[in-house]
Parts: C-alpha cells; structure tokens; sequence
C-alpha cells in the first residue's frame, strides 16, 4: 500500500513537472515493457489525488524565487518576467501547448475528425501561437499588477487550483476519441475517491491561505472548467489531453484575476 502511494506521488510529480525522478518507480524489467506501460497509465490516473500538492510544491519555488530577487535591484517587470519563466520551465510547458493546440484546433477544424487531427499535430499554427503569446503576456502583467500584500498567496495557489482543476475535467469528461490515450487515462481511471481526495488537498492548501475565500476560489475555478469542457463537447463530443492541459492553463490565469479583485477589494477595508 505504502510503495503504491509512493509510487503514485512520485508518477504525479514526474507527469507535471520537469523534475528526473521517473528513475524511482521504472521497472528493470525489460521483458515486459506493455504490461508495465498499462499499469503506469492507470496508476497515473490515481496519482491525480496529489496534483494539488504538486502545485503547492510549484508555488513554494515561486514564492521562494520573488523573495529572492527581493533582494536585488531588479526592476519589477524583470522580477515578475523571471518568476513566470521559472514557472513555466517547472511544467516544461507541457500544459501551455496544450492550450495552444486547442486554439488551434477549434479555431481551424471544421468537424470533430478534423479538429482532433489538429490537435494532435505536433506544430503550433498561427492561431496557436497567437493566443499562447496573448496568454503568456496576461499572465504576465496580471502577476506584475497584484498586490505586493497577497502576490505570494497568488503565486502558491495558483498553480494548486489549476492541478486541481485538472483532476475535475478529468473525472467530469470523457475521452473525444477511442484512440486518445491519455484523456482515456483520465476519465476511465478517475473516479469519484481521487477527486474527493485532491479536493480535499486543495481545500487544505487554499482555506489555510484565504480562509472562507477559498469558496469563491474553488467555485470559479469549476465554472471555467465546466465552461470549457461544455464548449469542448460541443465541438468534438468529448476532451483531449490539450483540453486537460488548457484547463489548468486557463484557471492559473483565472486564479490570478481573482486575487486582484479580491486583493484591491481587501486593501480598501
């Protein structure tokens, strides 16, 4: 029971971020490579109850990087351009060509056929790269524009709700195509346990930093998700791994926009 969880926190971190620890749970067995890939797949999705503490764990190296460059001459904007670089390098941005991908393909695809051939090429199109950009620099100015009272607050929950986020889409859709490997992952293996448990992780992680605001943090980020996931059924009856990855891409933003209402709001009680 131990080795499975263990195996399952180590799966979660290697999955969203860049850290090597794959090593720890490869099997040397050579002999039986299809067995051991089906079995990562499904395990994989049960480490999905510790992608919220993935994400604080992404939030603790960003508060630690800004406190960081606090002591520097740096100007603002470079600090703030630093962290989100950081930030991005730390999920080896797999979760923003998820988003491009999905620009992509709902933008140019006529028909779910096509719109999943879309997504599915390897190359970011205009449109994809268009939007990445917007959406990089929204993040950006968003990060440089909050609070200085509540931007380490920010900085550890965003990256939380939007793991968070993740594990809802995937239990709340279902695959777009039989042949999609990974939102198969997600939606066959995910079951009602590990969305209770990451939920109940992200509820620790956020009411211990915003106390009854969490509500509204929590409540907003599945709206987005159910938006998007309402909008991608429509399209391609169904959700792909870019929808997955887009999800949590589109709630780190809505996170951030929400600390800058909630965070103006506060300073002038």
């Amino acid at each position: 029971m131990m080795k499975n969880l263990c195996r399952r926190f180590l799966l979660a971190f290697s999955f969203l971020t860049v850290l090597p620890v794959s090593f720890l749970f490869s099997t040397p067995n050579k002999e039986q490579p299809k067995q051991e890939q089906d079995y990562i797949k499904e395990d994989l999705s049960k480490s999905s109850v510790f992608f919220p503490i993935v994400g604080i764990f992404i939030g603790f190296i960003l508060v630690g990087v800004n406190y960081l460059l606090g002591f520097t001459h740096f100007d603002i904007l470079l600090v703030n351009g630093i962290i989100l670089a950081i930030w991005i390098f730390l999920s080896g941005g797999l979760h923003l060509e998820g988003f491009a991908d999905m620009v992509d393909g709902f933008s140019g695809g006529k028909n779910q056929q096509e719109i999943i051939r879309i997504m599915k090429d390897g190359a970011i199109g205009a449109k994809g790269a268009i939007g990445l950009i917007l959406l990089i620099i929204l993040k950006l100015l968003l990060i440089n524009n909050l609070p200085a009272a509540y931007k380490s607050e920010a900085l550890l929950l965003a990256p939380v709700i939007g793991r968070w986020s993740m594990v809802l889409a995937g239990y709340s859709g279902k695959p777009a195509s039989a042949d999609n490997s990974l939102s198969r992952m997600f939606t066959i293996y995910l079951g009602g346990k590990e969305l209770l448990i990451a939920t109940f992780f992200a509820v620790i992680c956020s009411f211990y930093l915003l106390s009854y605001f969490t509500f509204y943090f929590l409540v907003f980020s599945a709206i987005i998700t159910y938006l998007l996931i309402f909008y991608s059924f429509a399209k391609i009856q169904g959700i792909c791994g870019d929808i997955i990855g887009a999800v949590n891409e589109l709630n780190e933003v809505g996170v951030l926009l929400l600390f800058l209402f909630f965070g103006n709001l506060l300073l002038r009680i």
